[in-house]
């Protein structure tokens, strides 16, 4: 079992650089304690063998705390099975997040600013998650394939754009970004992610700007850019630029992300040549929830994923996922879902499938 602490360095960091956050005459005494769990039953079909078992694919324990109105702290345990190493097959626990967040004043056009410092979440993919809510399934696109990481040694600044939607929609969709012209994040980061040692001297700077045009008429509906400019986190630092855009929906029937990027590189250094030269990359993703019934909690999800070189002009992997999905209350789930993966090197292809029976805990 393996536990990492560096993070709080940062948050002691934070406190003393904003020691009236420690002060309030409300002082809340309280900690709330959540978690959430994926467990599955899998079928893997790979060339003629096939496998199946019972694994956790993921876990999440968080404990917050409200250390005043402007501060509070966050510890998120992630809890995952080690997949290589002398320690393979042992159930690994880490710190996905270990934060201070310092909420401030709304300022004109800027509602609800925050600071997180720390272990952090990373722009993006905070924000497709809070649409895309099927992790159990699978990562999100660029986080699955190491291009941007969900979370990072760092520092991000969010806030909402405009003042807020009307309580009504907000409970109907329960948007976790419901700025009424949109939102914005961006940061400073090692780069490699909350899992990753820091493996150069290169920070990455990585930002999301979205925009709701439609407030009144189509509240759902937002488009985000993104970016991110740094060094892949490998000692040979190779260079990492990345820019994207997203075209997202959210209702109470159905919810939706299609995203494309081009990118030169990636944050982690994964895509590199022999040489430890950057890949020039491009890739989309689009993935769709659809709820088609009033009172029946019944799911239906779609999502296709593509990664293409540009330097070959070839695609390297692709990714199809379906799923039906059981919904309780608090968000729990049980999803029958199926799986294929495609990978092309060298002219050859290979692909997995996978049958999936994932149960989500909440609590």
């Amino acid at each position: 079992m393996i536990t990492k602490f560096p993070a709080m360095r940062w948050v002691l960091l934070g406190l003393l650089l904003f020691p009236s956050a420690l002060y309030s005459q409300d002082f809340d005494k309280t900690v709330d304690f959540s978690g959430q769990f994926f467990f599955s039953f899998e079928r893997i079909f790979e060339d003629e063998a096939v496998n199946n078992e019972f694994t956790i694919q993921r876990g999440y324990i968080t404990f917050r705390k409200n250390l005043s109105e402007m501060a509070e702290i966050r510890f998120t345990q992630d809890v995952s099975i080690d997949q290589e190493g002398d320690g393979e097959g042992n159930i690994e626990l880490r710190l996905k997040y270990a934060l201070l967040k310092l909420n401030f004043e709304d300022k004109g056009f800027f509602t609800s600013p925050n600071l997180e410092l720390g272990v952090v979440h990373r722009p993006w993919i905070d924000f497709e998650q809070k649409i895309n809510d099927y992790r159990s399934q699978e990562s999100m696109f660029l986080d699955q394939n190491g291009i941007v990481s969900s979370a990072d040694y760092g520092v991000t600044f969010s806030s909402l754009l405009g003042g807020e939607l009307d309580e009504e929609y907000q409970e109907e969709v329960q948007s976790s970004y419901p700025g009424r012209y949109g939102s914005l994040s961006f940061g400073v980061y090692n780069g490699g992610g909350y899992s990753a040692l820091e493996r150069n001297n290169n920070k990455l700077l990585e930002g999301r700007f979205t925009l709701r045009p439609l407030p009144d008429h189509l509240p759902g509906f937002q488009t985000s850019l993104i970016g991110s400019v740094g060094e892949g986190n490998i000692p040979e630092s190779p260079d990492f630029r990345l820019g994207g855009t997203a075209l997202s929906y959210e209702s109470k029937h159905w919810a939706s992300v299609i995203q494309g990027f081009i990118s030169t590189g990636d944050a982690s250094g994964e895509f590199v040549t022999q040489s430890l030269q950057p890949i020039d990359l491009k890739g989309w993703s689009m993935f769709l929830e659809i709820k088609p019934f009033d009172n029946l909690p019944i799911a239906l999800t779609n999502r296709f994923d593509e990664i293409i070189n540009r330097d070959l002009n070839n695609w390297i992997e692709r990714q199809a996922v379906g799923g039906v999905a059981y919904i309780f209350p608090n968000h729990s789930k049980i999803i029958f879902n199926v799986r294929r993966n495609w990978y092309q090197e060298n002219g050859e292809t290979d692909n997995i499938s996978r049958l999936e029976i994932i149960t989500e805990i909440r609590f």
